[in-house]
């Protein structure tokens, strides 16, 4: 929508909505807007203020707007027709197509800039993941530098929590000692999640103490009493095993994802190793992983999709089956989020189509590139079925 065009009410709600709920600057703001000056902004703002859009402690008041205008604001900063070709390609194939969130995580690849990025994108985003958290029970945490930037963003917000039900978070990716060492390993970041969202911060079930990927070129005696010993690791039958395991209860899964040129990014040395492959071959297989679940590239022969699944049987996190029921358990129930997925750079956005092909995600949080590059993707596909 150009809202520019819209009556002074709506500008300022739009004004209000990236201000609270994604703790947008005046100058992001009227760049989103579609290049409003700062001041215009300002104006807007205290509009919003008088008219009890924003209220003192910056949360947009979505309670007094219906859910079809609530979905037009979450699709302010998406690029246009994004959300029609994916609406369209999604019908093509027959799935059902994923939420969308864009914000700007500003420009540059090397790695001084990428950690600028992914701060900035996490403080704009953290404001959606906060509206999914709080209406969410168990909360599955994936691993990686994105979801912790979003973490610290949800940290460094002025967005009030409303801490009105316990959350419990939840390690889905087995641990990784250069990850744990860096601070974004699963088990830390669900650890963290807690302190934020909890008043009374619990002991969450940690995946530690047990191998992440158990080689294939073990023999089967060898492999069943390695997955012996990690199903019966504490944190491991908590989270996985039993009619009570907490992965089936999961009601939203937070995770990044990797690309095809660089997977389970800090344990792909590992990956190799244990897979036997060199890493032209690995990489020459996947598409990217979702907090370590491998995914193939379309295109595959059988036998290589068998591959990658023999592949993704030596990793002891969670599975694609976990991801793919509670996709379909969100589809099929709006109170549910579901599969979140954080992406940044254009080669993630290559990931994220194809876990719209598969039906493994149910809301994708993007910046500009990744949006950009989806958009190509399922433009591309829409042209060729066409054809």
């Amino acid at each position: 929508m150009d809202v520019r065009k819209l009556p002074l009410d709506e500008r300022a709600q739009c004004a209000a909505y990236l201000r609270a709920v994604h703790n947008m600057s005046q100058m992001e703001i009227g760049e989103a807007l579609g290049g409003l000056s700062q001041p215009h902004v300002s104006r807007l703002l205290s509009h919003a203020e008088k008219k009890k859009y924003l209220v003192i402690q910056q949360r947009f008041a979505s309670e007094l707007f219906s859910d079809e205008w609530i979905k037009s604001l979450q699709g302010l900063l998406a690029p246009s027709g994004l959300s029609e070709d994916l609406k369209a390609y999604c019908e093509s194939i027959d799935v059902i197509p994923p939420r969308v969130q864009v914000f700007d995580s500003g420009p540059g690849r090397t790695e001084v800039a990428l950690t600028q990025r992914r701060t900035r994108f996490g403080r704009v985003a953290g404001g959606r993941l906060i509206e999914l958290i709080e209406r969410s029970k168990v909360v599955g945490v994936a691993w990686g530098r994105t979801l912790q930037a979003v973490i610290e963003g949800i940290s460094s917000s002025r967005q009030p929590l409303e801490g009105a039900q316990k959350i419990e978070f939840v390690a889905v990716c087995a641990e990784l000692v250069s990850l744990t060492q860096r601070g974004y390993s699963s088990s830390r970041l669900a650890e963290d999640l807690d302190e934020i969202f909890n008043a009374e911060p619990t002991e969450t079930p940690h995946l530690t103490g047990f191998p992440a990927y158990i080689p294939r070129h073990y023999d089967a005696e060898m492999r069943e009493a390695i997955w012996k010993f990690v199903t019966d690791v504490p944190g491991h039958h908590r989270i996985f095993s039993g009619p009570d395991a907490l992965i089936d209860q999961m009601d939203l899964l937070i995770s990044s994802v990797g690309a095809s040129s660089d997977p389970v990014r800090g344990s792909f040395d590992d990956l190799a190793q244990a897979s036997g492959l060199r890493p032209s071959d690995l990489r020459g297989l996947l598409v990217g992983d979702l907090g370590g679940v491998l995914i193939p590239r379309s295109g595959l022969s059988a036998a290589k999709e068998r591959t990658v699944e023999e592949l993704n049987h030596m990793w002891t996190g969670m599975k694609s089956e976990h991801v793919q029921a509670l996709a379909r358990r969100a589809a099929e129930d709006t109170d549910i989020a579901g599969v979140v997925v954080l992406a940044l750079q254009a080669e993630r956005g290559d990931t994220a189509f194809e876990l719209i092909n598969r039906g493994l995600v149910n809301e994708l949080i993007l910046d500009h590139a990744a949006a950009a590059q989806l958009h190509k993707r399922a433009r591309a596909a829409l042209d060729g079925n066409a054809d």
